[in-house]
This record gives structure tokens, C-alpha cells and sequence, in this order.
């Protein structure tokens, strides 16, 4: 009975960490929620980000929505650790290795999925939607875009929510090929590139260059994938 209220008390206080964090994240991104907004709109042609509003208390709930949502974005890295810290006491050694490492991969995943939808997604679905607009000069009607900033909120945090589930599904999916043999992946490689290309096809905008992008980034973590598992049993092998 000790035992289980020590553990029970632990949890608390890993959650109490979780949730100080959360709010501390939250409280700074809402102190600098003006220059994350400048940088979430960068890619626009404008010397400065423009958006519109259309409800009066729309831009008070779309920095209270920024806030929370960047503050448990960021909260992500100390929940690994806070999780890591109650599992490893509890694990052999080899579980801690393996636990380590999906750890690691899951950060890394985590900091690649960031970079690219801030650096190559976002501009490139503004450019892409933004090509759209028609120009009475040049066509029989004038369509000027002119985005919502809760809209455009929406969309950023459905994008970053997106493709970081994509890719810890995919990475739950490389340590169930982990379970099969070499052979059989080898085997049926070419089912593996059409699925890698449809579900690219499913999760990314409906133009042909974010497919071929994304199918291109799953392809070559299979790739590397294959690669480290032929090196760890031919290393097996040798032992």
C-alpha cells in the first residue's frame, strides 16, 4: 500500500511539473505574442504580416488560443522527460536502451517536423493557395485574399498537429517493420514506396510538388531505415 500512494504522489508531482510548465510556456508566448505573430506571417509578400478580423473579441481569443497551444507544443520535450524519468527505475537494461532511443527519435522528429513546417510547408502552402488570386487586369473578375487571423490560426496549428502525428505513425510503423524479416521487407519494397505516396497524397495540399516532397521525406527514412536494420544483423552475424 506504500508503495502505490509513492507512486500515486510521484505522478502528481511529475503532472504538477507538467502543468507549471505548461503555464509558464503559455505566459511567455502571450508576453511575446505580437513578435510570434510577426514570425508566423513572414512569408507573406508584405513588409509586415496583415490580417483581418471580423469579431470583436476574435484577436483577444486567437492570443489566448496561440498561447495555450504553443505552450503545450513546447511542453512536449518535458513530457518525454518527465515519462522517462518514471520509467527507466522500472526497466532492464535493454528496455532503457530501446526506450532511450525511440526517445531520442521521437525529439528528432519533433524538432524536423517544426523546421519544416515553419521553413518549407507554411511558405509554400501560402505561395500555393495564394496563386489563386486574379487580378481584374489581367481576368474578367478581381479576387483579392484577405486572411482571418483565427483562420489562419486554425490552419497552422492543424498543420504542425498533422504532420507530427504523421511522422510518430510512421515511426511506430518502422519499429513494426523492426518485428519483420529483412527479406520480406526487401521482398515487397515497391508496396511500401505506393503507400508511402498515397498516404503523402492524403495528409499534404492538392498540388503535385508537396506529394513528391513528403513521399520523397518518407521514402528516405525507409531508405535509412533498411539500411541500419542490414548493418544491425549483419553485425549480429559477426558476433
Amino acid at each position: 500500500m506504500m508503495k502505490v500512494t509513492t507512486y500515486f504522489l510521484e505522478i502528481y508531482n511529475r503532472f504538477f511539473v507538467l502543468f507549471l510548465t505548461w503555464l509558464l510556456n503559455s505566459l511567455v508566448v502571450y508576453a511575446y505574442k505580437e513578435e510570434i505573430v510577426y514570425l508566423l506571417g513572414q512569408h507573406q509578400q508584405n513588409i509586415f504580416p496583415y490580417f483581418i478580423s471580423t469579431n470583436l473579441t476574435e484577436i483577444f481569443f486567437v492570443f489566448l488560443k496561440l498561447s495555450f497551444f504553443l505552450g503545450f507544443y513546447f511542453l512536449y520535450p518535458i513530457f518525454l522527460l518527465q515519462l522517462a524519468l518514471f520509467l527507466i527505475p522500472a526497466l532492464y537494461k535493454y528496455e532503457y536502451l530501446i526506450i532511450r532511443n525511440i526517445f531520442f527519435v521521437s525529439i528528432f522528429l519533433y524538432i524536423l517536423t517544426t523546421y519544416f513546417t515553419y521553413e518549407i510547408f507554411l511558405p509554400y502552402c501560402w505561395k500555393f493557395f495564394n496563386s489563386f488570386q486574379l487580378n481584374a487586369e489581367e481576368s474578367l473578375v478581381s479576387i483579392h485574399l484577405e486572411t482571418r487571423i483565427a483562420d489562419y490560426l486554425n490552419f497552422f496549428i492543424e498543420t504542425f498537429l498533422l504532420l507530427n502525428i504523421v511522422l510518430h505513425i510512421f515511426l511506430v510503423f518502422i519499429l513494426f517493420l523492426y518485428k519483420i524479416t529483412l527479406n520480406f521487407i526487401i521482398q515487397y519494397r515497391k508496396i511500401f514506396y505506393l503507400a508511402f505516396f498515397l498516404f503523402a497524397t492524403i495528409v499534404t495540399p492538392p498540388d503535385i510538388f508537396s506529394q513528391i516532397i513528403v513521399g520523397f521525406l518518407f521514402l528516405t527514412s525507409f531508405e535509412i531505415f533498411l539500411f541500419s536494420l542490414f548493418l544491425s544483423k549483419e553485425y549480429k552475424k559477426g558476433e
